[in-house]
């Protein structure tokens, strides 16, 4: 309100561009820790990663910049992959890749909770096998898990 009463134009237009930003586009800044509590935590959840697409307007602004400078129209996903050197960068990349046991940590709350659901029912599963208990287990994880996560998405 501030800026549109005092004919801050260029400051009005960005705080509009900026409205969708959540907190991982700055990953230039992101420690590690940082990125993986956003990942895991409401960024995630009011941001498709993978999509690109902002599902509601998030809390969280960026940090001010001066108004000649233009908004951000990339995708937390194009950053990481313009600067992939970065910590946040790598965590970021790794949360947008399919699930697999390795990036579990990375992902939503609900997501995390589905996979521990069917990663629970196949080694149910396994479990009233006798001798094929091991191989059914990792086919489950590797390919059944893998599969259902994916469509989750």
């Amino acid at each position: 309100m501030f800026a549109t009463d005092h004919g801050h134009d260029e400051v009005v237009r960005w705080l509009e561009a900026s409205a969708s930003y959540s907190p991982l586009h700055h990953v230039e800044v992101l420690t590690g820790r940082r990125t993986v509590e956003l990942l895991r935590g409401d960024a995630c959840a009011s941001y498709n990663l993978r999509s690109g697409r902002s599902i509601r307007p998030l809390r969280p602004r960026a940090p001010f910049r001066p108004p000649c400078a233009p908004p951000r129209t990339e995708t937390p996903y194009e950053l990481a992959l313009a600067w992939p050197n970065l910590p946040a960068s790598q965590l970021i990349l790794a949360a947008a890749s399919p699930w697999s046991p390795a990036s579990h940590r990375l992902w939503e709350p609900w997501f995390r909770e589905r996979a521990t659901v069917l990663c629970t029912i196949g080694y149910k599963l396994a479990y009233r096998l006798n001798r094929e208990e091991h191989s059914f287990v990792d086919v489950w994880v590797s390919h059944v898990l893998a599969k259902a996560m994916a469509e989750s998405v």
